[in-house]
């Protein structure tokens, strides 16, 4: 009977061993086949020049439009125009951009009046912006971002060439002092490493408002953003999720076609934003939603085996190596990713902010009692 009960004790651990392995082995397909793509990515250099639309949505951004717009207005690139759309700002917002419209010829503004009954989402403002707009080509960000350099509009015009339809641009977080600091800009740059270098893998599904492309002739053939009209987030990555493919999609990341923003600076706050974002993710296609759960949850097998055998004391030399391998692979691999996206000082507590982030993933899915506007 002792024999027995030995054997089906051996069994089990030998069971919850091929189950660590397995998820050992996701991560670094993962990490092979997805994410070291960026280490060799290269932008398009621009070959010719493509007349740009800068389109940003604004609802009381005084402040930041003061600080953020200049630098959208003086980039080194030929042809360009800024559609600022006032989305029913009731601070100093428009006596500043008319007072910019009379310095900078290549401004635009829009104006969305308040009625006080109406309570329009980000992506009428964008309708309004498109519509305005002289040229088929848009370059999207918003106004609390600005440019990491004079030269972000003639890289980010390099994802046009080879007659592409949508750009996936990069962006990040000011980096300040704190954990919450230091768990939004790793949380960003993680997202951003997955988006891009599944893009780069011929499977896009998602970009981010803060730095996007896309024509005209993509906005026409998916009727803009009716599909998803009635969701009040969702005006970068469910547009990106329905009308990116393998063939019109294209990649640019470089410190200099970045944007920057200014992140949140209280944990309420924080977990506001994911939730919104959040509110979009069942919207996806299966295959990404698929593709998108299964590296998170081999993550969560992975360390809880790798804690549950250790406790157990089994096992403890192997359980060491591959956590040990696992990030050390995953740290040189994000290290020119992360570089770009001016988070490379979050490379060696990595782990660590990997694991709370686990933690925080499910707050994030939770639904407010409220609609979240």
């Amino acid at each position: 009977m002792k024999i027995i009960i030995n054997n089906i004790i051996a069994n089990q651990e030998n069971i919850l061993l091929i189950i660590l392995i397995t998820a050992f082995a996701v991560q670094i397909f993962y990490q092979l086949y997805f994410f070291l793509r960026l280490s060799f990515h290269k932008n398009t250099p621009p070959k010719y020049i493509i007349p740009l639309s800068i389109i940003i949505a604004s609802r009381n951004e005084f402040e930041n439009l003061k600080k953020n717009l200049p630098l959208f207005l003086n980039q080194k690139y030929p042809e360009f125009e800024i559609i600022v759309v006032n989305d029913r700002s009731w601070d100093q917002s428009s006596i500043l951009l008319n007072k910019l419209k009379k310095e900078y010829q290549n401004l635009k503004v829009v104006e969305i009046t308040d009625n006080g009954t109406d309570h329009f989402a980000k992506k009428l403002a964008l309708t309004l912006g498109i519509k305005a707009s002289k040229y088929n080509h848009f370059i999207f960000s918003d106004a609390d971002c600005f440019p990491n350099s004079n030269l972000w509009l003639k890289e980010i015009s390099g994802g046009f060439q080879k007659k592409k339809e949508i750009i996936l641009g990069g962006s990040t977080y000011k980096r300040q002092k704190g954990l919450l600091n230091k768990l939004i800009r790793f949380d960003t740059a993680h997202i951003a490493t997955m988006y891009l270098s599944m893009a780069k893998a011929k499977i896009p599904y998602m970009g981010v408002g803060r730095n996007l492309g896309y024509n005209n002739d993509i906005y026409e053939k998916i009727r803009g953003f009716k599909s998803h009209y009635h969701i009040p987030s969702g005006d970068d990555d469910l547009f990106v999720n329905e009308g990116a493919n393998k063939y019109n999609t294209s990649v640019i990341l470089s410190k200099t076609s970045i944007t920057v923003s200014n992140p949140k600076t209280s944990f309420k706050d924080w977990f506001i934003q994911k939730r919104r974002h959040h509110m979009t993710n069942h919207h996806y296609k299966f295959k990404h939603k698929l593709l998108l759960i299964i590296y998170p949850i081999s993550i969560v097998i992975f360390y809880f085996l790798c804690f549950y055998l250790a406790y157990l004391g089994i096992f403890k030399h192997l359980i060491i190596y591959l956590i040990i391998s696992r990030n050390i692979l995953l740290m040189l691999i994000f290290f020119k990713p992360f570089k770009n996206l001016l988070c490379i000082d979050l490379l060696i507590a990595s782990p660590i902010y990997e694991i709370i982030l686990l933690f925080c993933y499910p707050i994030f899915q939770l639904k407010p009692k409220k609609a979240i506007k």
